[in-house]
């Protein structure tokens, strides 16, 4: 997997200037930084004057702190009462969903510990309900050990419908947020915004955003709804070579080969990328494709470890030949999105598929 670090340095600069100077930047490096490795990721972004980090993976944030990476780092999501000891020792932040959640903090705390409060303000996955938001932060603040350093919520979108909604909520948001203002309570952080506000030019009151999609020039919204034109795609490319070439005999009978095997394929290829790194059979009715040698080469069956290759008319193939299963050679093309409509899934899911297991080569300005 080749992925350009020079394209995450221009997403930021451009989210960056989206913002304005006046709004703290939280890079969300979830899942392991959304496929693109939450290490390197998170020492490019840190370098880069980032605000503060955010993850929901426990092993991702230790290793990022073993990396010697001091930047503020947010722990996103719940967390079982067991692991707030390593999290506090490793000077992650928590995220308090409940009065419950405070109250663990609480009593595992040795000194005074600063946490953000998530609300949730109609996605309904995790948080304190707006309604009770200020409820939840008074009492939560009373508790030993407890310093309230942000409150945030989560209103992704990706269509025209969605925006409306997200709208809304925000308003609802920037009135939580205004009402603690007014009794007094002081924040460092209040966030609303992530990548489908920021690109698609919403506004708030909140002094920060939290972006993750966009940092990887991944698309959050419908085309019409945003000019991502500026965004660079981060993943460049995933390569491999081919292992094995096998020029198929005269077939007697059609029985006589599996079923995926046509009269007209005289020669196969396997590549050593299979169902357990991720890769995905084509859904019923498409057909999938990667790239040899500059020609558009069709994939017969995606296997446990392997995948098996139509190489006819491509007599010149040997093995150890580069095959790109996404990114470009010559000038065919195969991007993400061609990947996720061969197999019916969304762009993101289909990065986050791909195996931790592959190689990741880090480039900067590999044109």
């Amino acid at each position: 997997m080749e992925l350009d670090l020079s394209a995450l340095e221009n997403n930021y600069r451009v989210i960056r200037r989206r913002i304005g100077p006046n709004k703290k930047l939280v890079g969300v490096v979830k899942a392991d930084a959304y496929g693109h490795g939450a290490v390197e990721i998170a020492r490019v972004l840190s370098d880069l004057g980032v605000d503060a980090l955010a993850t929901g993976s426990l092993v991702d944030a230790v290793a990022i702190r073993k990396s010697c990476i001091r930047t503020r780092l947010l722990m996103l999501g719940a967390h079982a009462v067991e692991s707030l000891p390593e999290l506090l020792l490793h000077d992650l932040t928590p995220t308090i969903n409940s009065i419950a959640d405070a109250e663990a903090v609480s009593k595992v705390a040795a000194r005074p510990t600063a946490v953000h409060v998530k609300v949730d303000c109609g996605f309904g996955r995790l948080g304190v309900p707006v309604e009770h938001a200020l409820e939840t932060i008074r009492r939560a603040a009373a508790l030993p050990q407890i310093v309230i350093e942000g409150v945030y919520t989560h209103l992704p979108f990706s269509d025209a419908a969605g925006l409306a909604w997200a709208r809304d909520r925000h308003g609802a948001f920037d009135g939580l947020v205004e009402t603690l203002a007014r009794t007094g309570t002081e924040l460092s952080v209040t966030q609303a915004m992530s990548s489908s506000g920021v690109a698609a030019g919403l506004t708030d009151r909140c002094n920060a955003v939290a972006c993750g999609t966009l940092l990887y020039g991944l698309a959050p919204v419908a085309p019409e709804l945003a000019d991502l034109t500026d965004y660079r795609t981060v993943l460049r490319a995933i390569k491999t070579r081919l292992v094995h070439v096998g020029r198929r005999p005269a077939v007697r009978r059609a029985d006589e080969q599996a079923h995926y095997l046509g009269a007209d394929v005289s020669v196969t290829g396997v590549i050593p990328v299979g169902l357990c790194d991720g890769y995905r059979s084509p859904a019923p009715g498409k057909k999938a494709f990667v790239l040899l040698a500059g020609r558009r080469v069709p994939v017969l069956r995606v296997c446990l470890e392997n995948t098996i290759l139509d190489l006819s008319g491509s007599d010149e193939a040997e093995i150890g030949a580069e095959v790109v299963i996404l990114g470009r050679s010559g000038s065919q093309w195969v991007a993400l999105e061609d990947i996720a409509g061969w197999q019916g899934m969304s762009p993101l899911s289909v990065l986050l598929s791909f195996d931790r297991r592959m190689v990741f080569r880090y480039l900067r300005n590999p044109d």
